[in-house]
């Protein structure tokens, strides 16, 4: 089964790291977001979903939005089955969820709909809960 990778946070990389070990799946490619300055200095910081894809020579791509042609083409190029997603950071336009031949999956880092959008786990920590969870969905 070929997948496509979509992800940036440190969240996504568990499960880019298994379906890059299993042979049950093919990893075409990586899709994460562009370097972005960091820290006092404004130095490039690069995401450990990057770093991971480079240093095991898979596909990376690093597109300012998934929207742009270009990046769909890149998308439609691998060929998926499934594409993954974890912590992307952008909304996925009908263009890419039309892509795979079978779904896109989404993991979401709290039990939807609490806690929707960019950092449901310190909402939850925030909000003082004993415990929270991990929500899958097609989207």
């Amino acid at each position: 089964m070929k997948i496509v990778f979509l992800g940036t946070g440190e969240i996504g990389l568990p499960s880019l790291e298994a379906i890059y070990n299993s042979s049950d799946y093919e990893l075409v490619s990586v899709f994460t977001q562009p370097d972005r300055p960091y820290g006092r200095k404004g130095e490039l910081k690069s995401s450990v979903i990057k770093e991971f894809a480079e240093s095991r020579s898979i596909t990376l791509y690093q597109p300012e939005k998934i929207k742009e042609q270009e990046a769909i083409e890149h998308l439609r190029s691998g060929r998926p089955d499934v594409i993954v997603v974890i912590a992307y950071g952008q909304i996925l336009p009908k263009a890419v969820l039309q892509i795979p031949k079978i779904a896109c999956i989404n993991l979401h880092a709290s039990l939807l709909p609490l806690y929707r959008g960019a950092s449901p786990i310190q909402a939850a920590i925030l909000n003082g809960d004993a415990s929270t969870g991990l929500t899958v969905m097609y989207i």
